[in-house]
């Protein structure tokens, strides 16, 4: 099968992508609206895109054309968190991916407990197992519809001691888990290695 992709839909196309871009890790950011508000939102489109400085990309789609609520609120505080996602917390992320109003906090709807931040004014999720405390390095508006593309400068790292082992993450403890295509997810813990390529 082949797919121009001038003749499908935005909505096809979303599918597709979806659905060949997989495992995909999430980030359960949480960020702070002008009136103090904490929100907490999962997204997908997310991954690393520098090391020096460490910084960490999100792409969050607006919705009926206006900035979703997490955007607006980085666009405003240039602050957010970075929340890792493993088993134990895939239902209560879950929860707060729901629509809500601005007025809405997520944070009390699913119950969680804040943590606060040592470099920038928004708190991460008690719970999850590594933070990464962020300040917006650049927004831009992409595509058609369009999606705001964030990126992140890493500020401050917070990984939990039980996650480790002789002093790097541990894969196999953080047991983080990925996004399929629609209401599929994966887990981390069936791993294999190979060692990389040596050139010549």
């Amino acid at each position: 099968m082949t797919i121009i992709t001038s003749d499908i839909s935005s909505r096809d196309a979303y599918l597709l992508l979806s659905s060949c871009v997989l495992p995909r890790p999430i980030a359960w950011v949480t960020s702070v609206s002008s009136d103090g508000t904490v929100n907490a939102a999962p997204f997908s489109f997310f991954n690393v895109v520098s090391t020096d400085p460490p910084m960490v990309m999100i792409a969050v789609s607006k919705r009926k054309g206006q900035p979703k609520d997490t955007a607006r609120n980085i666009s405003e505080t240039r602050t957010f968190v970075v929340n890792v996602v493993n088993e134990s917390l895939a239902e209560t992320m879950n929860l707060t991916s729901a629509d809500f109003p601005e007025s809405v906090s997520e944070i009390e709807l699913a119950g969680l407990t804040l943590a606060p931040s040592l470099r920038i004014p928004v708190p991460g999720i008690l719970l999850s197992p590594i933070r990464l405390e962020c300040k917006l390095h650049t927004q831009l508006e992409i595509g058609n519809a369009p999606t705001d593309m964030i990126i992140g400068e890493i500020v401050a790292f917070h990984i939990n001691d039980d996650v480790m082992t002789d002093g790097r993450i541990d894969v196999r403890k953080l047991k983080a888990i990925g996004r399929l295509s629609g209401s599929n997810y994966c887990r981390t813990t069936e791993l294999f290695r190979m060692e990389r390529a040596k050139g010549m």
